[in-house]
Parts: structure tokens; sequence; C-alpha cells
């Protein structure tokens, strides 16, 4: 009996535009995977009775996120929470803004990245990520691309909630709607009063970023060339400390090449856990997808999720 495989699509990603992409290339993904079951999910409460229904089943599966990376994380976050994530199997469609979790890009369909292999698959690590929340509960959950607390974090929140202009440039320009929300929220961005833990190092800072990788890519063209690979059992990690803002729009400047020259005020190293600790809520991010905490635990999971090949 074959693996069933289901493609589950955001239609909403990608500031609406998610559907308009899925209907453009529907026909030759289907050409590749003519036995996939589409399914359409409204918000996330809709993919989370979804994806209940295929696991309910017990069968091992094949489940292919069509949408941006928020989707991504969503579905492997609900593989990761299954008491058998073995058992299933992750692929992606980049229908989003900037699909990260696909890059370096391998596999196009009309320009949009995918990876839909379905005859090949590899085991990947991922980031576990405990955290104490707003109402004092201990909350847990992964992320597959990377993890930020700092003026990423705050950017991410606000690229997700979006005012007049910024709506505006996300449809006509991801890269122009990345860059202002980067310059926008490095504008009005506080330092953070944060004790950080990582390889046996205890320290307080002021923090300005802190990037956590399981893959180099950011968003949009930031991107770190740091040799973190998807199965090494690592973690990359990455801090900036007391910057003022002309520190930090330098960084972003850099980072579009992929350069982060370690200096008295950045950090750059290689990790398996990492705790960060604040007297005051801090917005710390996974996948893109955000949420604020005091306390703050991050670890690899190593060889934790099967995904497929491009």
């Amino acid at each position: 009996m074959k693996t069933p495989i289901f493609i589950v699509i955001n239609p909403h990603c990608h500031q609406g535009e998610g559907w308009k992409r899925w209907k453009h290339i529907r026909s030759q993904v289907l050409d590749r995977l003519p036995s996939a079951k589409e399914i359409v999910t409204e918000n996330t409460e809709e993919l989370s009775q979804q994806l209940d229904g295929i696991f309910s089943t017990n069968e091992a599966s094949c489940i292919v996120s069509a949408g941006g990376d928020g989707s991504v994380h969503l579905v492997a976050n609900a593989i990761l929470q299954h008491e058998q994530p073995s058992r299933h199997v992750l692929g992606a469609i980049g229908l989003g803004s900037s699909n990260d979790f696909l890059k370096p890009f391998q596999s196009f369909i009309q320009k949009l990245p995918v990876r839909i292999n379905t005859s090949s698959h590899v085991l990947r690590d991922v980031g576990e990520v405990r955290y104490i929340d707003k109402n004092g509960v201990k909350q847990k959950k992964y992320f597959i691309i990377n993890a930020s607390i700092g003026v990423t974090a705050e950017g991410n929140w606000n690229f997700n909630n979006p005012g007049k202009t910024l709506k505006w440039l996300k449809k006509i320009n991801t890269g122009a709607a990345i860059t202002y929300t980067a310059l926008s929220t490095i504008f009005s961005y506080r330092n953070k009063p944060v004790t950080i833990r990582f390889n046996g190092e205890e320290t307080t800072m002021a923090v300005s970023n802190i990037n956590i990788l399981k893959i180099p890519f950011v968003s949009g063209s930031l991107h770190y060339r740091q040799n973190i690979l998807p199965d090494d059992g690592l973690l990359g990690l990455n801090i900036c400390r007391d910057m003022k803002r002309m520190e930090l729009i330098q960084t972003l400047m850099q980072l579009e090449k992929g350069k982060f020259a370690v200096n008295e005020k950045r950090i750059s190293t290689f990790t398996q856990k990492i705790q960060m600790l604040s007297p005051i809520p801090v917005i710390f991010e996974c996948d893109g997808e955000t949420t604020e905490s005091t306390d703050i635990e991050v670890s690899v999971k190593q060889q934790a999720i099967n995904v497929l090949d491009a």
C-alpha cells in the first residue's frame, strides 16, 4: 500500500495571494503527485483539526505544506508533537513571501520552489523551545528553520501585523517589504536586558539581536555564511549586543551579503543549548511565528523529522 499524500494549502499566505499561486501550479503539482489529496485550511484551528484527522488513522503519511514558512512551522510542529513523528514525512510548496525553509532553492514549478520528491527523504534536526508563557504556563514548540529574539523577532511581529504601507509593499515586492520592515523596526527598537547561558558560560547583556539557526537563511536575502547543516546536531548562535541604530543598519546591510564579522559587539558560535532570561517580557520568534516570554530555553533535537528531498 502506498503512503497517502496530503497537500495542506494555506490560501491566505503571501497577503492573500496563496490561493491564486496554488491554482497557477495545481495541475503540475498533481501531475507529480497524482494520488495526493488536497486540504484547504482557512485558519490554524482548521489546520489542527485536519491534521488530527490524518494522524487518527495511525497510518504513515506524507504531508506537503503549501504555504509560507509559518505554514511549514505549524505542520512540522504537529508532526513533531505526534507520538510517532517518524511515521510522517514533511514536504513543502513555497507559496509564501520568503520560503526560507526551501532555501537554497533546488526544484521549481512555475518559478515557485518545491520539495516534493516522494521517492527520497532525509532526517533533519529541529530546534526545541521550552518557555514560560504570559500566564506562567510551561510551553514547548519546535522550529525547523531558525529562532530569534531582539530586532529580528520584533521585525517578524511587525511583518505579520502590517500597516497600510507594508501591506502594499508585501503585495508588490517581498524584498522591499522585508527591508522596509527591518529598517522601521530598527528605528523603534530598544535593546533588551537578557541573561544568556550557553557553552558553559553565563553573561548578562543588552541584547540587540539573537539569531539561532538550523538553516542559515533569516528572511529574504538576509543570511549567514555559517557552516550549519540540517543534520549536524548543532545550532548556529549569532548575537548582537549593545548596538546603536546605525550599527544595526550596518549589520543588516552586511547580512544582505552573508557577512557577520565577529567583534566586541558580535558573537558567532555553535551550541546545542541556550537559555535566555529577562526581567521583562521579550518577543521571540520561531520560523516567523512570534510570542512573548521572560524564560526561554532552546536546544537541538537531532534527526527528529523526515523531510522530502527536492
